[in-house]
């Protein structure tokens, strides 16, 4: 996780406890245990749900994409492209984008609209290191993989 990411979750991981500590300062505080509850909801979600925790190239030749509670599986086609490059070098290809999914609590996940190439599905926690995978019949697939190099390589050679 990069430095910016963590600390914006890091913030945002803090608002429970300010919410907590307000119900006990502020009149009509029941509002501020339910912001509390609500926000402690939505974070376990996309910890749990959205955020993965390793991307997995597995010998049936697909991609395995590991989250807390999930799994999803990506098969590799045949004629794949896969290279490294850095967030200023995706948005300089892919114009702007509209974000669709959870973001900044632990990074981005879900979707993005791109002006130049439709949707893309995202899975990052940091800003260097991204990892583009396209492929014929599926969305492309942003992702942060924790050896990037070495991703691009299995991926490449496989």
């Amino acid at each position: 996780m990069s430095a910016e990411i963590l600390a914006v979750t890091l913030i945002l991981g803090s608002v429970p406890l300010v919410c907590v500590m307000a119900a006990f300062f502020v009149p009509r505080g029941g509002i501020a245990l339910l912001i509390a509850l609500w926000f402690l909801v939505i974070c376990g979600v996309i910890w749990c749900v959205w955020r993965p925790t390793a991307f997995v190239i597995r010998d049936d030749n697909r991609l395995e994409l590991r989250f807390p509670v999930r799994r999803r599986w990506r098969e590799l086609h045949p004629q794949r492209q896969v290279r490294q490059l850095s967030l200023t070098e995706f948005h300089q290809e892919a114009g702007w984008v509209v974000r669709v999914g959870a973001s900044g609590f632990g990074g981005g996940f879900g979707w993005l609209w791109t002006q130049r190439r439709g949707w893309v599905e995202v899975y990052i926690s940091r800003g260097d290191g991204l990892v583009l995978l396209e492929q014929p019949g599926s969305r492309p697939l942003l992702v942060s993989p924790a050896q990037p190099e070495q991703f691009v390589e299995l991926l490449t050679q496989k």
